[in-house]
């Protein structure tokens, strides 16, 4: 679901900076991968043929969230029962989730637990630490969609298709479908575009996408407008539709204030202008990690452009800044940047720290690798 990025080293080889990125997009429905659980699973290890893996059975209290937690959902108005009436229905859920389906609604109608009330419950669950308590929230969070609970449904989709595991939800993925092109549903449109767009089906992806933000089905007032009129405009940069990317990036920027809309403009930018460095202040201020890395990236260069030679960490200014900020968020390429940063003004044991976290992130440890080798043999 993301678009491919690249790397362009920049400035001169003894003092190399990792240059501009493209957006690694995220969809505004984040979670982590959802897996209908099994309850007893048995199946054999990869590396111990012939041994038998029982999935673990959790008791009922080891399960259940914090009364403090669903008293504050109580208190909010988030949830319509009490943390009492609330905790009696998990138990019965729990007891019951062994046997076959078909109970799941008539105990919601018991407990006065509407589809939407589930969603919230199994949403406190997901605050919780244990697997006990994550196993229960992925249930509620299948069940909330049996029941009708479309966001239920949306995040199960969007998360099986980022996990790689969308073939093991036929039913929500049909749910889907039905809201998409039967209902006419705006949001559940944008849902289906992203699940097609990383299928690699762009052009699908866009009719459907188009179709939810536009009348007279859809509008820009729909859940999730920015993010798909961002998605729009990668399809459409992707096809050599440059002008109209833009315009999608715009409306989604200008109109919606999405950040990915900031950031995507900004690469359309000439390299350096004001307007580049307003959209990645834009995107920044909202904590996309790339953007700030490419902030660093601009100050580096214009430090260059000037013939700054720094003498301590300090005189970085901006650009190291910027780094931080991104290193912050997990970055590696700005881990990277620091590393060499701190070499260069020879703190070498502050040099190497940051290219040890380099090494542990997916975005550059191929180049930590690679740049450990050229320090170790140097």
């Amino acid at each position: 679901m993301n678009p491919f990025r690249c790397t362009i080293p920049a400035l001169r080889s003894s003092h190399k900076i990792f240059s501009f990125r493209n957006f690694h997009y995220t969809p505004h429905h984040e979670a982590k991968a959802i897996r209908r659980p099994a309850r007893m699973v048995a199946k054999s290890g990869p590396n111990t043929p012939g041994v038998t893996r029982i999935r673990k059975e959790y008791g009922v209290e080891e399960s259940l969230p914090p009364t403090t937690l669903l008293n504050a959902a109580n208190k909010s108005g988030a949830i319509n029962v009490t943390a009492d009436n609330a905790l009696d229905f998990l138990r019965q859920y729990h007891l019951r989730s062994s046997k076959p389906g078909g109970w799941e609604q008539g105990l919601c109608q018991e407990y006065n637990i509407s589809p939407t009330t589930l969603l919230v419950i199994a949403g406190v669950l997901r605050r919780c630490p244990t697997k006990a308590q994550q196993i229960l929230f992925k249930k509620l969070l299948l069940t909330a969609s049996e029941l009708g609970e479309k966001t239920a449904t949306f995040t199960l989709v969007l998360e099986a298709t980022k996990a790689g595991m969308l073939n093991d939800f036929p039913a929500p993925l049909q749910r889907l479908g039905i809201l998409a092109k039967q209902e006419n549903d705006p949001e559940a449109m944008i849902v289906l575009g992203q699940v097609l767009f990383s299928q690699g089906k762009v052009k699908e992806a866009l009719k459907w996408l188009q179709k939810a933000t536009s009348p007279p089905i859809g509008s820009l007032q729909v859940s999730g407008a920015g993010d798909a009129l961002v998605t729009e405009g990668v399809i459409l940069f992707g096809l050599g539709d440059k002008e109209g990317a833009e315009i999608a990036y715009k409306k989604a920027a200008l109109e919606l204030d999405e950040p990915a809309g900031y950031y995507h403009l900004s690469q359309l930018q000439e390299p350096g202008s004001p307007d580049q460095e307003i959209y990645l202040l834009k995107a920044a201020s909202s904590g996309i990690p790339e953007a700030c890395h490419n902030l660093g990236v601009l100050h580096r260069a214009r430090m260059e452009e000037e013939g700054e030679e720094p003498k301590s960490i300090d005189e970085y200014g901006m650009s190291r800044e910027w780094f931080q900020i991104a290193a912050a968020e997990g970055f590696g390429l700005s881990m990277l940047n620091l590393a060499t940063m701190h070499k260069y003004i020879g703190e070498e044991e502050e040099a190497w720290r940051w290219l040890e976290s380099a090494e542990n992130t997916t975005d550059a440890r191929e180049q930590a690798v690679k740049m450990r080798a050229q320090w170790e043999s140097s």
